[in-house]
């Protein structure tokens, strides 16, 4: 959602007390959540954001189901508090004085646990307008101010006692420092300046026990779109915590993972200026650190979704509220936790299941019988996303073709080069995504051809052996279109980020 926070993957200077960052079997685990959402600039210079109250909103409700602690800073217009009526009772005004008080409290409770002998992860969210102010620095808008790069390193992270600290923000081109969702860059003067500034103080290394995770879109107008009444990268996020993302079905969220899952939600977006990418750096002293621990939901439904009948469709409660979005590869059903709620509707381009939730734990929505869908279409705003977000089928193949071919998230800093003539890091960018572009052009082909051979598979009359060869065709050529998209997205990401460095 905004420019904010400068660099956010390079953050911070000083380490925390050392300590046992993994989990150790029998060891209780606790979460706690800062969520600040705020619609308005802090001087009234920035049109008003439309959707950064509903992803409050949306996240203070997922995040209930599995922390012990949650807070919302953020005032919620009047549509979103009617649908969300307990985040709006639980809502404080996103003002300075506000968060000072919130972050105290929570890391007054978070030291009792820790003393305790608890494990503690603690998650700060922003999503709302970011700028950058006359020191260089990303600000964060609040109310009443704005809450800089360096106040948030000096009273969120720094003095946070929690063993594991997550930073999720909204932000676009947050990895490079550009202005807000909404809003223009600074020229590349400004630009190269306030990351020579920020290089020069701070790095992630220092707290080796957070990690980030932001969006690096340099796009400044398409960051919310209003079929998911939501920032787009906030939804996708959520889209894969809540289990679209858990390829090994092992309950647990890796940086890794959503990493890849907005890749490949985002691969088929063909204006690279509207392409959302993300930066995702799990913590140095815990690689495999679980962003969201869906184990940790306490009283939230499981909906088993299988792929055969759904492939690219979307989760919508009873309310309206669009919940989460994804593109099933055939590897395997998809399980998702819920939000409590009366029901949910699972639905795609041709048909419609209703969830009905009441007591039951664990819904197998394959035994419910789809109808025709039912919605009247919406014309065709916004047809690019309609037609291409999570037009990618995201299963174990993209995954690993993804993980294969990205470049690793480091922290090393960035090299600014003032020489004249073509950088190395161009070259680099521009090879890795034309190798990306024929990798997703392959990939292509192979999806078309897994497409011919399973109409054939379905209209063919022939034996037993001659149909089953058929089909072991068709499902070969779509995991090799899968793990080729996952590799052309990996590339292609690598170019961008290497693009973006080399500026």
């Amino acid at each position: 959602m905004n420019a904010i926070v400068p660099a956010l993957a390079l953050l911070l200077s000083q380490a925390p007390d050392p300590e046992v960052a993994y989990a150790e079997p029998g060891v209780p685990t606790k979460a706690y959540a800062v969520i600040v959402a705020n619609n308005h600039s802090t001087d009234g210079s920035l049109a008003p954001l439309s959707f950064a109250d509903d992803d409050g909103a949306r996240y203070f409700e997922l995040f209930s189901t599995m922390a012990d602690r949650v807070e919302l800073l953020s005032v919620l217009d009047a549509e979103t508090q009617g649908r969300h009526p307990g985040a709006a009772a639980r809502a404080r005004p996103p003002s300075r004085a506000e968060l000072l008080e919130v972050l105290e409290s929570t890391f007054a409770a978070i030291a009792r646990d820790k003393k305790a002998g608890v494990r503690t992860i603690f998650y700060f969210i922003y999503a709302g307008h970011g700028s950058v102010g006359a020191t260089g620095q990303g600000e964060m808008h609040l109310l009443d101010g704005r809450f800089s790069r360096a106040q948030l390193f000096q009273e969120v992270v720094a003095p946070s006692p929690a063993t594991i600290n997550h930073l999720i923000i909204d932000a676009c081109n947050a990895y490079l420092l550009v202005a807000r969702r909404g809003g223009q860059a600074p020229n590349a003067a400004e630009m190269d300046a306030a990351v020579k500034s920020f290089l020069q103080k701070e790095s992630l290394d220092r707290y080796p026990n957070t990690g980030v995770l932001v969006s690096t879109s340099k796009a400044a107008d398409v960051h919310e779109w209003r079929r998911f009444s939501a920032g787009i990268f906030s939804h996708e996020v959520r889209s894969g915590l809540v289990g679209a993302v858990d390829v090994n079905r092992d309950g647990q969220v890796r940086y890794d993972e959503i990493r890849a899952f907005i890749g490949a939600a985002n691969g088929k977006i063909p204006d690279p200026q509207a392409r959302l990418e993300v930066h995702a750096r799990p913590p140095a002293i815990h690689l495999s650190e679980a962003l969201f621990d869906r184990r940790l939901a306490k009283n939230a439904p499981i909906a088993q979704i299988p792929p055969s009948r759904w492939g690219r469709a979307y989760l919508e409660d009873q309310r309206g509220v669009r919940y989460a979005d994804f593109n099933l590869a055939n590897d395997g059903p998809i399980e998702i936790t819920l939000v409590p709620a009366e029901a949910y509707f699972l639905r795609s381009d041709q048909r419609e299941v209703k969830i009905p939730l009441g007591a039951q734990a664990r819904i197998d929505v394959g035994a419910l019988e789809p109808e025709p869908i039912m919605l009247a279409s919406r014309g065709s705003e916004d047809l690019t996303y309609q037609q291409f977000l999570f037009a990618v089928p995201f299963g174990q193949a993209y995954f690993e073709g993804y993980r294969a071919s990205a470049q690793p998230e480091s922290s090393a800093e960035l090299v600014l080069t003032e020489e004249e003539g073509t950088s190395p890091l161009r070259v680099v960018a521009v090879s890795a995504g034309v190798l990306g572009v024929a990798a997703a052009a392959v990939g292509a082909g192979f999806y078309v051809a897994s497409t011919n051979d399973a109409a054939a598979y379905r209209s063919r009359i022939g034996s037993a052996t001659e149909l089953d060869g058929l089909r072991a065709d068709a499902e070969s050529k779509a995991t090799t279109a899968n793990i080729l998209y996952g590799v052309g997205a990996g590339l292609l990401l690598t170019g961008v980020v290497t693009w973006l460095v080399a500026d």
